[in-house]
């Protein structure tokens, strides 16, 4: 029976668009190809994130994309952003080279911190490549490596140019190179250069130091042959983290403060913005049931915001004091988010001229669904998250925040229309001071 092999090697190219080999004259489209690879590459959907990454907060600590350059670091956005435009001068005379090495997983994941084969990649094994391609200089090459775990197997894109020309011709003579296609001594060469790394590594090196005893713990949940600990659901996992971090937010902006909702009134950017990322992941990746739920949600909320004006307008109530003892008295899940909501917002709206601009928004009671959340559970932290995800068989158990919010969407819309009969009631002379 035929082993699958330990590494595979795919790879194409674009040639120069003053390369004479050129049968291909649409330039627009080889440019194209160029700065389009940098987004292909750098799609944070396909980064991987390891235990260690997410534990130690690097990949949110950090703000680089997801490419790897020359002298092994990750590149800014800006940097990115120059590497495209040097892509475009550079395929003028040079030829684009791109490939791809995959990895069955077991076999990394058994003997190599992948990590560290991605720094090797970019400082020590592509440079011995282009030298075996015969380029003479590394330091006049153009290149970056990027790894992906969007795929079944783990996989490394990379890409790689002349800056000026540097293809060793006969009598020591130095030009762009001509050929497009890589040969198979060369391709073999790097196959051998990436087992030969691997290989080493897992006779040479030990295991990783162990240094945290957190580590020691969640490292059980792996398969003990599991070198790498890399994630799945890295997105849910990190969308766990940003409600933690809003609940948190939302705390210390009320403490010493009046702890009633008042609209439109927070302005700290990093809430905003963290709101606004929560929402969008999470009613843009549910099932089609949560989403109807979600409709049915917002159609409440235009429903409550469309009852205060009419109260205003049959009332022509300019400025109201209103007995909340009706409503302070439920001990229902809902209240602090709606019933209180809709009490705070009314005192709000009628002393504001604007009428648009102090509606209940989504994002709003979003904040109050998590901070409720969060006062019940203040000791979550990163390790909690994480050690929840590892240890639960049941995916909706492992990320309790995000089906907190969902099971109160999923629950809102009875409640509203309840509290909005209630509300009504606050207007009677009886209930109104």
């Amino acid at each position: 029976m035929t082993k699958s092999p330990k590494v595979i090697f795919n790879s194409i190219f674009t040639f120069a668009l003053n390369n004479p080999d050129s049968k291909y004259r649409n330039h627009n489209k080889s440019i194209k190809r160029v700065t389009d690879m940098y987004d292909y590459y750098t799609n944070e959907e396909k980064r991987a994130m390891s235990m260690y990454d997410y534990y130690t907060g690097k990949l949110t600590k950090e703000k680089t994309m997801n490419l790897v350059i020359e002298n092994g670091h990750f590149a800014s956005e800006s940097e990115v952003e120059r590497r495209k435009k040097l892509s475009v001068k550079y395929l003028e005379s040079s030829n684009l080279w791109q490939g791809v090495l995959s990895f069955n997983n077991d076999y990394i994941n058994e003997n190599i911190d992948i990590h560290k084969l991605e720094q090797e990649l970019a400082t020590n094994i592509l440079p011995k490549f282009f030298k075996k391609c015969g380029f003479k200089d590394t330091k006049k090459m153009f290149y970056q490596l990027s790894l992906h775990t969007d795929t079944d197997n783990l996989h490394f894109h990379f890409s790689f140019m002349e800056k000026q020309p540097n293809y060793i011709y006969s009598k020591n003579k130095v030009g762009y190179r001509r050929s497009g296609e890589l040969s198979q001594v060369e391709i073999d060469f790097l196959k051998n250069q990436v087992i030969h790394t691997i290989e080493k590594e897992k006779i040479y090196t030990p295991l990783l130091k162990e240094t945290n005893k957190d580590m020691e713990e969640l490292k059980k949940y792996f398969n003990p042959k599991e070198k790498n600990y890399l994630l799945r659901n890295k997105k849910d996992l990190l969308l766990e983290e940003k409600i933690l971090k809003l609940g948190q937010l939302l705390y210390h902006e009320r403490i010493g403060k009046d702890s009633k909702i008042k609209y439109g009134s927070i302005k700290n950017k990093e809430i905003i913005n963290l709101t606004r990322e929560i929402k969008s992941y999470i009613f843009s990746n549910s099932n089609s049931d949560f989403k109807l739920e979600y409709n049915n949600f917002k159609e409440s909320l235009k429903n409550i915001n469309t009852y205060f004006h009419k109260i205003n307008e049959d009332n022509n109530i300019k400025n109201i004091n209103v007995d909340t003892s009706l409503i302070d008295s439920k001990n229902k899940y809902i209240d602090n988010y709606i019933y209180n909501a809709i009490v705070n917002y009314a005192d709000y709206h009628y002393k504001k001229e604007s009428k648009t601009s102090n509606k209940i928004k989504e994002n709003d009671i979003i904040q109050e669904i998590i901070l409720k959340h969060y006062l019940k559970n203040k000791k979550q932290t990163r390790k909690y998250i994480l050690k929840n995800y590892l240890s639960s068989s049941i995916p909706r158990q492992r990320f309790k925040n995000k089906s907190a919010i969902e099971n109160a969407i999923k629950n809102i819309n009875d409640e509203m229309e309840e509290a909005q009969k209630e509300f009504s009631k606050l207007f009677n002379k009886e209930y109104t001071k």
